[in-house]
């Protein structure tokens, strides 16, 4: 058994929430607060295992996601659950990205909440198949934005512009010409930004910053 709190602003649905749990005898302890700054001193007094932080359905995904870094930032250390999520799937990875340890959907029962709360104060992380499986595919992709990333560091401000121009489908010719050097020149940099990048051609190295360009942009 643990000890939970309650961060919920609509008084009535505070209330009511924290009168259930209690009721259902599930935890040592039941709090509740209103807002962040009452969060912050509710966190140490209760002693509290999990935080579970109200999510008004429909609001932007950006704003969920502030809300639970502000929790976790006034309760250092505390898993924090969102509740009352829409369901969808972006704004589920967004409060997962945000650092919420689980989340209950408005749809969901009083029984999955008290799941939630159990598995978050034991440090485990249930959710449906199909949220894991896009928390993979989210990760694979992050994955590789990183070592593309990291690939490009390698690259010298020369070349990196030098790669910018082959992107662009210019010749070694013309981007001697557009640069003011040796053709010669620009092919030592196109061979070296080959070697660096770990592909095999020019027009792979090119995709590559094309990629990055369009995350950077997204």
């Amino acid at each position: 058994m643990a000890s939970v709190l309650l961060l919920v602003s609509n008084r009535i649905y505070r209330e009511g929430l924290r009168q259930v749990l209690i009721d259902r005898r599930e935890f040592t302890g039941v709090h509740a607060c209103c807002d962040i700054e009452t969060l912050r001193t509710a966190a140490r007094a209760a002693r509290a295992a999990v935080v579970a932080v109200d999510i008004a359905p429909g609001k932007p995904e950006a704003r969920n996601a502030a809300a639970i870094v502000a929790a976790r930032e006034a309760a250092p250390g505390l898993p924090v659950i969102a509740l009352g999520l829409d369901g969808g799937d972006e704004e589920v990875l967004a409060s997962v990205e945000a650092g919420a340890s689980g989340f209950v959907t408005k749809n969901d029962s009083l029984d999955d909440l008290v799941h939630a709360i159990r598995a978050a104060a034991a440090g485990e992380f249930r959710c449906r198949p199909r949220i894991s499986r896009l928390m993979q595919e989210r990760l694979t992709t992050l994955a590789v934005e990183r070592n593309r990333s990291a690939q490009l560091d390698r690259l010298s401000q020369r070349e990196r512009r030098i790669l910018d121009l082959v992107s662009e489908d210019l010749s070694n010719k013309q981007i001697a010409r557009q640069l003011g050097l040796e053709v010669s020149t620009i092919k030592n940099h196109v061979h070296n930004i080959i070697v660096k990048l770990s592909v095999t051609n020019r027009a792979q190295a090119a995709a590559l910053t094309r990629a990055a360009r369009v995350e950077s942009h997204a």
